[in-house]
């Protein structure tokens, strides 16, 4: 794994950045990435003087403002092949594409002037995948540089070139947030208790009694619509429960983690779980 740590060096220009986005997260920053080269690649970064570091969300390399690389004998395009594996084990849960655990991601440039996503529709999806054989998500990007010799081989001293960025973006998957409830002792009033939020727009009832593969008997309720996953929700909803006016019952809904996902047959669906003691 590479260091995500270096010292600026004066005589260094920013070649191009590479960031990755996803909205699931508050900051929109995707950060649990690790990346990695070939030893072919690692071969080209010392011939051009080239330097790979670290962002919190991506890469830069960095290129040599040595006038040697001025020189006709490094004209012609350049091609940069850079890897990565994501770190955060949740990633399949969260993320808006084929749920498999096989898959490679790759990622090329068109141009090499201006701002440029490197997948062509609005998030990655299934256009940028290939299926392999072997288990484990992985990634490249292929940077095909220096098409008009800007950065290398041009000769004549020039203004340095703008430099390069490059984004990839994530769409964040849509679930259905399901709640389950259970207690010690068997619960007989189930059809009174309903979901709702704190100020009673709507209203979930008659749960749905379920036996789980432990089985432990629940009662679910199944919200109505399709959440976009997000690392924080602004709503609140609470479980209450209709009884006579001397009674009062309301309990604060925590929302479900992302380690709880999976996809149902039934509903075709992905669904979050939560599991609630009463």
């Amino acid at each position: 794994m590479l260091s995500n740590t270096y010292r600026y060096v004066s005589n260094f220009a920013k070649l191009l950045n590479v960031a990755f986005y996803h909205n699931y997260y508050e900051d929109n920053l995707l950060k649990e990435i690790g990346f990695f080269l070939d030893n072919e690649t690692k071969m080209l970064f010392k011939s051009y003087g080239l330097q790979f570091r670290l962002l919190d969300n991506g890469f830069v390399i960095l290129r040599s403002l040595d006038e040697k690389y001025n020189s006709p004998s490094y004209k012609g395009i350049l091609n940069l092949k850079v890897y990565f594996r994501f770190t955060n084990d949740l990633f399949l849960n969260i993320t808006d594409i084929e749920y498999s655990n096989d898959m490679e991601f790759k990622f090329e440039n068109e141009q090499d002037k201006t701002e440029e996503k490197l997948h062509k529709n609005l998030f990655v999806d299934a256009s940028n995948i290939n299926f392999k054989e072997t288990n484990g998500i992985i990634g490249e990007i292929s940077l095909n540089l220096n098409l008009q010799d800007q950065f290398f081989g041009y000769e004549e001293k020039v203004n340095l070139p703008q430099e390069l960025n490059y984004s990839i973006h994530f769409n964040s998957r849509k679930v259905k947030f399901r709640y389950n409830f259970y207690a010690t002792k068997e619960i007989t009033d189930a059809d009174n208790y309903y979901i709702t939020d704190d100020q009673e727009t709507f209203k979930i009832s008659q749960p749905k009694l379920r036996i789980l593969a432990s089985g432990k008997s629940v009662y679910s309720f199944l919200m109505n619509d399709e959440i976009i996953l997000s690392e924080k929700y602004s709503r609140k909803l609470y479980l209450k429960k209709e009884d006579d006016f001397l009674t009062y019952f309301s309990i604060f809904l925590p929302f479900p983690k992302p380690n709880n996902i999976s996809l149902d047959v039934e509903e075709k669906k992905f669904i979050n779980d939560v599991f609630i003691k009463i």
